[in-house]
């Protein structure tokens, strides 16, 4: 299972949570807690989600899981560094 956790935000923090098997098929997405993906993904391509996350400060969230592809995060059009 392939698994990504990053935070975002300067003032106003919000956490996601991403977890793909490869295995099942299966990806859940959580935001600040709450699943906002839960879904089963059986293309051989990756499948992308987008997301405008925050009130007083916006960012654009991108996340491409699925697949055989690593899980890919871009905040704001820029790749974020998952460790």
């Amino acid at each position: 299972m392939a698994k990504a956790m990053f935070e975002i935000g300067e003032t106003e923090k919000h956490r996601f949570a991403v977890k793909w098997s490869l295995f099942m098929k299966h990806l859940t997405i959580e935001l600040d807690d709450e699943k906002v993906t839960d879904e089963f993904h059986y293309s051989p391509a990756p499948k992308k989600y987008h997301f405008e996350v925050g009130n007083t400060e916006k960012h654009q969230v991108e996340i491409s899981a699925g697949g055989f592809s690593a899980i890919k995060v871009f905040v704001d059009g820029k790749a974020l560094e998952l460790g």
